[in-house]
C-alpha cells in the first residue's frame, strides 16, 4: 500500500517509524565509522555501505511521502503564505538525495586501500547526517508554526 492510500493517522504512523528508522540508522552509521579498523577495511566498508544505502532508502521513502500529500500538503493547505517555505523544504529534499547519491558514489568506487579516501567519505556522511537534521528541524518548526496557529485559532 503506497502512502498516498493511508489515512492520516496511518501516514502519521508511518512517518513516525520513518523518523526512528533513520534516527537508528543515523546511530548506527556513526558508531560504525567509530571503530573503523585500522587494516582490512573489507568488511567494515561493506558494512558502511549497506547502511548509508539504507538510510538514504528511508530518506527517499520519508520525502516521497512528504511530497505527494504528506504534511507539506497539509502546510500549503493550511497556511498558503508558508508556499515559499514548502518549496524549500522541497528544494533541500532534492539536494539532499544529490548529496547522499555523490557519498554513495564516492563509497562504491574507493577500495579498501584508499584509506583516506574512506575517512573522506566517513567524514562526508557524518557532515550529511547533521545536515539531515538540521533538516528536519526546520520541517518540524514549521510544522508545529502551523500546528501552533491553528491551535491559538481555535480558542
Amino acid at each position: 500500500m503506497g502512502t498516498e492510500s493511508m489515512s492520516d493517522d496511518e501516514l502519521a504512523a508511518w512517518m513516525q517509524a520513518e523518523h526512528q528508522a533513520t534516527r537508528t540508522l543515523t546511530k548506527v552509521i556513526r558508531e560504525h565509522i567509530a571503530i573503523m579498523p585500522e587494516s582490512n577495511h573489507d568488511k567494515w566498508l561493506d558494512g558502511l555501505r549497506a547502511a548509508f544505502a539504507r538510510l538514504t532508502a528511508h530518506l527517499q521513502r520519508n520525502f516521497k511521502a512528504q511530497e505527494s500529500g504528506g504534511y507539506l500538503k497539509f502546510i500549503t493547505e493550511q497556511r498558503p503564505t508558508l508556499t515559499n517555505e514548502v518549496e524549500r523544504i522541497r528544494s533541500e529534499h532534492t539536494e539532499l538525495l544529490r548529496m547522499a547519491d555523490r557519498i554513495r558514489v564516492d563509497l562504491a568506487e574507493a577500495t579498501t586501500a584508499e584509506h583516506l579516501l574512506i575517512a573522506d567519505a566517513s567524514a562526508r556522511i557524518q557532515r550529511f547526517i547533521a545536515v539531515v537534521a538540521q533538516h528536519d528541524q526546520r520541517e518540524n518548526m514549521l510544522t508545529l508554526f502551523v500546528v501552533s496557529q491553528d491551535i491559538g485559532s481555535s480558542e
